[in-house]
Parts: structure tokens; C-alpha cells; sequence
């Protein structure tokens, strides 16, 4: 047992050391390799993968056939820095082929006119209809995995990373946003949770379940203008302590009664609450009240 122990341990440290010795060869594949790939593929996960390649052909080799390290590490450096692209990589050969053809009449282009060639220059020296080459054009662009941490500053020195200039498209993920919608969701299952149980019933149900005010009524045993009273005295308390915490909330006419039951519902609602409750939508006066977000 000890006997094949020393063995292994001698295998590692022979193939630590021809990976120390060679990774020289990892730039030169991948420098190599690099010419042929678009521009967007970073090159230092290709090394990565030449890298990953060095070290599985250290484990791998053996020096009785004959074939010098260099050789089976390059192979297998390259297998490996191709594969790492390949799983990357959605394009069919056939489009491929297509790009590179495009990158071609592209090239010739700009050494015979000496400025960059217009879709219709491009699509012309290869004999196709300029929407063919566009359309060629953006399935390239769409057939890449990039990830969101690779650098993509234009000048030299720039750290800024894809996902710093890739624009979210739903604001509900925008962190301001998200704060926001949680803190105005939250302070309205506060406030609710703090109105008087005959107006709140009326609101919930009328606002929150769709129930018409005469058959709210019917169940109260009060009259549709009794019930419609208590869903405006709920809304006015709502408005009047909205009003006090966010910007832009219309006033209550000056006409409408229960002033004084609003100014103390308002102040019940601010000593029972805070800023963090509300924004968690926690409320521990009742925490049965369920308000759809």
C-alpha cells in the first residue's frame, strides 16, 4: 500500500512539474487559435481552457511512445480550447462559414476603398441581397454565449464589464424600482391593517374581492349609502396617511367628514409602524390582513 502510494504521489509531482515547464505552449495555441475567432471571444477563457488541457495531458502522458510532451500537450491544448468554444458557440458550421465569408469580402473591401464598406458593398461583392447579409449579421451576434463580467471598454485600461452597460428592460428589477413598489405595497397592508373592522371589511371586500356595496350592505345589515359612507371614510383615512409619507398624493376636500378620526388614525398608523415594517409589509397589529400586491 505505501509502495503504490509513493508511486501516485510521484506521478503528480512528475506531472506538476511538466505543467510548470509548459505552459508557455498555452499561449502559443491560443494565440494561434485567437485568429480565427470573432472578436467578442475573451481570450482569457480561452487560456483557461488551454490551461485546463495542459494539465489533463500532464496526467495523461506517457513518455514510452515515443512523442515528445510538447507535441501531445499542443494537441490536447487545442482539443480543449476548441471544445471550451464550442459550448459556447449556438452557430451552425454553416454559418459560420457564411460570417467568415462576410468578414472576407469585408476585409478586400476596406484595403481597395480604404474605409469601411457599407452593407450593400459587402452584399454586393458576395453576389447577395443586402438583407441576406444582415440577417447573417445578427444571427452571429445572437448565436455567442458572452458572460456579464467580461471587459468591454473600448480603450485601453477600461474595466467596464457587459453586464454595466446591458439595459434592464423590466423596471420590477431595477433596484429603485423593486424599493420602491416593496415600500408602497408594505405601507398600504399597514394602513389597512390599522382601519376600523367596518370600513376595512368594506374595502377589502368592495376593492379587493369585487363585491358590489348593496351586497356588502345585505350582509352588514346597513344600507348601500351606509356602506358607500364607510368605503370613502376608509379611503379618506388611506389618502390622509399616504399623504404624510409619500409626494404627489391628492389632498381630501375639505368638505369631507371624520377629520379628526383621520388625523388620529394617522397617528396610530406612525407610532405602531416603522420604515423597515412597512417596507417588509410587516404588521404586527394584524397579521391576517391579506392585500393583494
Amino acid at each position: 500500500m505505501q509502495t503504490t502510494m509513493e508511486t501516485a504521489g510521484a506521478d503528480t509531482d512528475a506531472a506538476n512539474e511538466l505543467v510548470e515547464d509548459n505552459l508557455h505552449l498555452v499561449d502559443h495555441v491560443v494565440n494561434q487559435l485567437a485568429s480565427g475567432f470573432p472578436r467578442h471571444v475573451d481570450r482569457d477563457e480561452l487560456r483557461g481552457a488551454g490551461a485546463a488541457g495542459l494539465v489533463d495531458a500532464a496526467h495523461r502522458y506517457d513518455p514510452s511512445t515515443g512523442v515528445p510532451f510538447a507535441r501531445y500537450a499542443s494537441i490536447r491544448i487545442r482539443g480543449a480550447v476548441l471544445d471550451a468554444t464550442r459550448t459556447r458557440d449556438w452557430a451552425t458550421r454553416r454559418l459560420r462559414r457564411d460570417l467568415r465569408a462576410i468578414e472576407a469580402a469585408t476585409s478586400k473591401l476596406e484595403e481597395r476603398h480604404h474605409r469601411s464598406p457599407e452593407d450593400d458593398e459587402v452584399a454586393a461583392e458576395l453576389g447577395l441581397d443586402v438583407e441576406v447579409v444582415r440577417e447573417r449579421r445578427a444571427a452571429g451576434l445572437t448565436s455567442t454565449l458572452l458572460t456579464l463580467d467580461r471587459p468591454v471598454g473600448d480603450v485601453d485600461g477600461d474595466t467596464d464589464a457587459l453586464a454595466d452597460r446591458v439595459q434592464e428592460q423590466d423596471e420590477a428589477w431595477l433596484p429603485e424600482t423593486s424599493l420602491e413598489t416593496n415600500e408602497l405595497v408594505g405601507t398600504l397592508h399597514t394602513a389597512i391593517a390599522h382601519l376600523p373592522d367596518l370600513p376595512k371589511q368594506v374595502l377589502l371586500e368592495h376593492h379587493f374581492e369585487g363585491r358590489l356595496l348593496r351586497d356588502i350592505a345585505d350582509d352588514l345589515g346597513v344600507t348601500e349609502a351606509r356602506a358607500s359612507q364607510l368605503r370613502h371614510e376608509a379611503l379618506h383615512a388611506l389618502q390622509a396617511y399616504f399623504g404624510t409619507t409619500f409626494d404627489g398624493v391628492a389632498e381630501i376636500p375639505a368638505n369631507a367628514p371624520g377629520k379628526r378620526k383621520r388625523a388620529a388614525f394617522v397617528s396610530q398608523v406612525a407610532a405602531a409602524s416603522t420604515w423597515r415594517s412597512r417596507l417588509e409589509g410587516v404588521e404586527a397589529a394584524n397579521d391576517d390582513v391579506e392585500v393583494p400586491a
